[in-house]
C-alpha cells in the first residue's frame, strides 16, 4: 500500500506525532525509510494500529498524500527561516547594546584614569611614576 510521512499519519489517525514517535519507540507501530531516509508508515500499518481509522482517508491516492507532505514543509520551513530571521535580528540588537554598553566602560575607565592623574602629588611628577599612577587600580 501507500506510504506517508509521519506528520501525514498523525493527521490521518487524528494523533499527535509525538504520539506516532512513541508508538514507534515501543515497537506497536513499525516504519520504513522512504527517499532522502525519511521514515515513511505504510497505511496498512496505520490501519492495523488505528483500526478506527476512516477508510476515505486512507484510500487518497498516495500523489496527492505526498503533495500535502511537500507543502506543508515547505510552509513549516518558511515559517522556521522568518523565525530565525526574527532571532538573528534581535541578537545583532543585543550585540549591538552590549558594545554600546562597553564602549561606555572604557570611557568610565579613561575617566578614573585621568582623576589619578590628577591626584599624584606635585614633587612625583616623574616619568616613572606617570606610569604607574595609571595602573595602580590593578594592585589594590
Amino acid at each position: 500500500m501507500a506510504k506517508v510521512s509521519i506528520s501525514e499519519a498523525a493527521r490521518l489517525a487524528g494523533k499527535s506525532r509525538t504520539t506516532l514517535h512513541r508508538l514507534i519507540k515501543t515497537g506497536e507501530l513499525s516504519v520504513s525509510t522512504g527517499e532522502r531516509n525519511a521514515k515513511m508508515i505504510d497505511i496498512s500499518e496505520l490501519v492495523r494500529v488505528f483500526p478506527d481509522l476512516k477508510l476515505s482517508t486512507v484510500g487518497q491516492p498516495i500523489d496527492q498524500v505526498n503533495e500535502q507532505c511537500v507543502t506543508g514543509d515547505v510552509t513549516g520551513r518558511e515559517h522556521e527561516n522568518d523565525r530565525l530571521k526574527q532571532e538573528i535580528e534581535h541578537l545583532k540588537t543585543l550585540v549591538s547594546s552590549q558594545q554600546s554598553h562597553i564602549d561606555s566602560l572604557k570611557h568610565a575607565m579613561l575617566l578614573i584614569e585621568h582623576k589619578q592623574q590628577l591626584e599624584i602629588p606635585p614633587q612625583e611628577t616623574t616619568a616613572a611614576t606617570k606610569f604607574r599612577s595609571r595602573w595602580v587600580f590593578w594592585r589594590k
